[in-house]
């Protein structure tokens, strides 16, 4: 994703302006805003569902995103992400995801609106891990491993300044593993600082 990126960003950098007068080519320069880029904190709610939501309470949720957005209407974002899993049962051991996924985000636009509205859908591993813990019958041993998942949903940036909006979103995440399927809702917000 990195190596895609820096191909599409060299490729507006060294963009040669032609048909355009000598005088006119800073003002036209100086309009393009793209590629923008972007890095956003968030922070939020997870909540379980299906086969996790029978093992799972709603938890907390943390990550970091950062995107760069290459026209008016088109994206690429990465995001790390920690989800924080609160067990039914009490005294159970902590159970956590890690996810780091990638993926295009669609902006709709207007004229009349500074604030934009997306849809983003990624790919990428998740890694499940539960620490050690006590039994009637033993220790059972820390578990860990990864997965791959897709995740897809709809949010909004509101702007602030020309340089800090605010970022909301709500992702719905599908987990693929041996036993089936895993899946759960994030709502999230943070913000969103644009370079």
């Amino acid at each position: 994703m990195v190596f895609i990126s820096a191909i599409l960003i060299s490729g507006y950098s060294f963009a040669q302006v032609s048909g355009v007068p000598s005088k006119d080519i800073k003002k036209t320069t100086a309009k393009s805003m793209y590629p923008l880029f972007t890095l956003s904190p968030v922070a939020g709610i997870i909540f379980p569902m299906s086969e996790l939501g029978n093992n799972y309470q709603a938890g907390f949720n943390g990550g970091l995103d950062a995107g760069v957005r290459l026209n008016k209407e088109l994206g690429l974002y990465a995001k790390t992400g920690y989800y924080s899993l609160t067990d039914v049962v009490e005294g159970a051991p902590n159970s956590s995801y890690i996810e780091v996924s990638a993926g295009p985000r669609y902006y709709f636009t207007s004229k009349n609106l500074k604030s934009n509205f997306f849809l983003e859908a990624g790919v990428g591993a998740y890694i499940f891990s539960q620490d050690t813990y006590e039994t009637e019958t033993g220790s059972i041993d820390r578990k860990s491993n990864t997965n791959a998942g897709v995740n897809v949903g709809p949010g909004v940036t509101l702007q602030l300044s020309k340089s800090i909006d605010v970022i909301l979103k709500s992702k719905y995440h599908l987990i693929f593993n041996d036993a089936g399927t895993r899946s759960f809702l994030t709502a999230l917000g943070g913000l969103e600082f644009k370079f």
